[in-house]
């Protein structure tokens, strides 16, 4: 490896080390304004971040799995368009220093049977 890939193999992975928590992305049908906070600890769901990203709306979840995310959507009376794992941690801090469309490279869409497409 040549001295200066070294650094970028590093970063590399810095940020795609799994995440500690599983994290889901849910692209939604419009903006996110939050849920209560009963509601989320009762479900066991964290709201990591939302975001809207050239007319696409995200909601970054931690939860045990998928099905906890469905629980809570359902709850929520929120239509879910897509559902992703995401690869890297979200909230590290080498992630943050990239853009959020950068962010949406470590997005991996999965089967979603409450998702409206």
């Amino acid at each position: 490896m040549k001295r200066s890939t070294i650094p970028a193999a590093l970063f590399m992975l810095s940020i795609a080390m799994p995440a500690t928590a599983e994290q889901f992305a849910v692209q939604i049908d419009a903006a996110y304004e939050g849920a209560s906070p009963r509601l989320i600890e009762t479900l066991k769901v964290s709201e990591v971040e939302s975001f809207s990203e050239d007319g696409s709306h995200f909601v970054i979840l931690e939860a045990p799995d998928e099905a906890y995310v469905e629980a809570f959507f359902f709850a929520i009376h929120r239509e879910a368009l897509e559902l992703n794992v995401v690869d890297a941690d979200w909230t590290n801090p080498t992630m943050q220093h990239l853009t959020v469309a950068q962010r949406l490279g470590f997005l991996r869409e999965i089967d979603c049977d409450f998702c409206s497409s």
